[in-house]
């Protein structure tokens, strides 16, 4: 797939000329680059403290100061550095502050195209992870800036694929976004499959967590609502509580803070609930009020009631606790099923859609749609397909037993393991093939949904290509 994308990319610098080379040079650089998440919402929807939170450290802004409203990649690296990258291709090293954006930049925001930080942390070793300024500001030039960056105003995206964070629900204008996302990631379907939708404040979901419902129980069924309503922009919707996810990864539980919440264990519910925030001579079991404060900063309302349980056992226990209850495990996992594990096909996929928009802009040469065309029917290409099919079903069926059949088809070793006889001669494996791809005929006769029928067309087509392949190495073997 790889070399075809190479291959592709020359051609179309012989058809297109010298308007195409710097977008092939740019497909050709990040075929080798890792995938490029990019985290983006509304002001104040919590994007940087989730940025934190997946990083394990604090170094993306959360305070309105200047940092906030430029573009910035976060990638692994040592030194631990930072740089900026201006709109007239020049760069200046970018001086960090705890290995954090400093205060305010050297120049002005409106010559920064966008800014790099190295860390040395293993959670971007996979990754590069993009923290963008917030959309739907009464600043009109830091929307533009993502704008810009993610759907290509400069004439190529920064990202492969999205976390679109939002609070509650998403607004018309983040809905608006999405689309716009859409009609640059190729097809209708597609950008679904590479944008994860981010229920942020999961904690606060009902408005309090002293009430009889947990706030994060009722964020899991408000996300799975959200999911189905708008299935054709985001491949799954995950609740998380950025505060306590933040807090737990970044290391600021200590061992006094869980002393301090295992004292109050035994405090009623009510007292704590209807206690004055600003009354500092207040006590609750021997803590003062300052402390409950303190620790409401660190693990949110949400964790003031429900942590106390754990605390005793130290401040390991919490941490592990707010990781599980704040989502952010369940987003890392996705994030790894997604994008890294696919990353090679996200990629492959990103650069073949930057190449069919080539083909489509105005004033390009018609031999360059001709190109692109020929180029998607490939065999080698087939994954890609599979892997669109797999993330469409997988957005409305995860438990669909296509949805495992398809994912087979992308991980596994070889081509026995695909269809399911490891170890099997290439003419076992053609037969195999042949008898799946029957089976794949009747099961897309027999369902009416069109979701799972293009999941078995997929499917035929991809048994029918092993069987193809294996016949011809059986007969090369003889």
């Amino acid at each position: 797939m790889r070399w075809s994308l190479h291959a592709l990319c020359d051609a179309v610098d012989r058809f297109g000329g010298p308007p195409a080379r710097p977008i092939t040079a740019e497909v050709r650089r990040t075929l080798d680059e890792k995938i490029r998440v990019a985290v983006v919402g509304r002001v104040k929807a919590g994007k940087s403290t989730l940025v934190n939170a997946l990083i394990g450290k604090r170094v993306a802004p959360t305070s309105e100061r200047e940092c906030t409203k430029i573009t910035t990649h976060y990638r692994f690296g040592s030194p631990e550095r930072g740089e900026l990258v201006l709109r007239d291709g020049k760069r200046l090293e970018l001086p960090l502050d705890g290995g954090s954006l400093p205060e305010d930049l050297p120049v002005d925001v409106t010559e920064v195209a966008h800014a790099v930080i190295w860390l040395q942390v293993d959670s971007l070793e996979d990754i590069i992870l993009i923290d963008t300024p917030g959309l739907a500001t009464t600043t009109t030039e830091n929307e533009e800036t993502t704008r810009r960056a993610l759907l290509g105003h400069d004439g190529a995206r920064q990202a492969d694929a999205l976390l679109y964070v939002f609070h509650n629900v998403p607004y018309l204008d983040d809905v608006s976004f999405l689309q716009e996302w859409a009609t640059v990631t190729d097809k209708p379907g597609e950008s679904a499959a590479s944008a994860i939708g981010i229920l942020s404040h999961a904690d606060q979901v009902g408005g309090s967590p002293w009430g009889d419902d947990d706030p994060i129980e009722l964020a899991k069924k408000q996300a799975t609502g959200i999911a189905k309503l708008h299935g054709a922009q985001l491949g799954t919707v995950i609740p998380v509580a950025g505060l306590m996810a933040a807090s737990a990864a970044t290391g600021l539980i200590r061992e006094r803070d869980a002393r301090t919440l295992a004292k109050l264990a035994d405090v009623d519910d009510f007292d704590l609930e209807l206690r004055d925030p600003n009354d500092t001579d207040a006590e609750f079991a021997g803590v003062s009020g300052t402390e409950v404060q303190n620790l409401v900063g660190l693990v949110g309302e949400y964790g003031l009631r429900y942590g106390r349980s754990v605390a005793s056992e130290g401040s390991r226990a919490v941490s592990e606790w707010l990781r599980e209850r704040s989502g952010i495990e369940t987003l890392e996992r996705s994030l790894c099923e997604r994008y890294i594990a696919r990353s090679h096909f996200v990629k492959a996929r990103s650069s073949l859609n930057t190449l069919e928009r080539l083909a489509w802009s105005w004033g390009a040469p018609p031999k360059l749609k001709e190109l692109v065309a020929e180029a998607r029917l490939r065999e080698e290409f087939h994954p890609l397909r599979e892997l669109d099919a797999l993330e469409r079903l997988a957005a409305v069926a995860p438990h669909h037993e296509l949805v495992q059949l398809l994912d087979l088809q992308l991980s596994a070793r070889d081509d026995a393991e695909r269809i399911g006889v490891p170890g099997a001669s290439p003419d076992a494996v053609s037969k195999a093939a042949l008898m799946r791809v029957a089976q794949a005929r009747r099961a897309m006769l027999v369902t009416s949904a069109p979701i799972v029928q293009h999941a078995c067309r997929t499917l035929e087509r991809s048994f029918t290509i092993i069987a193809r392949r294996n016949q011809q190495q059986e007969r090369a073997g003889e």
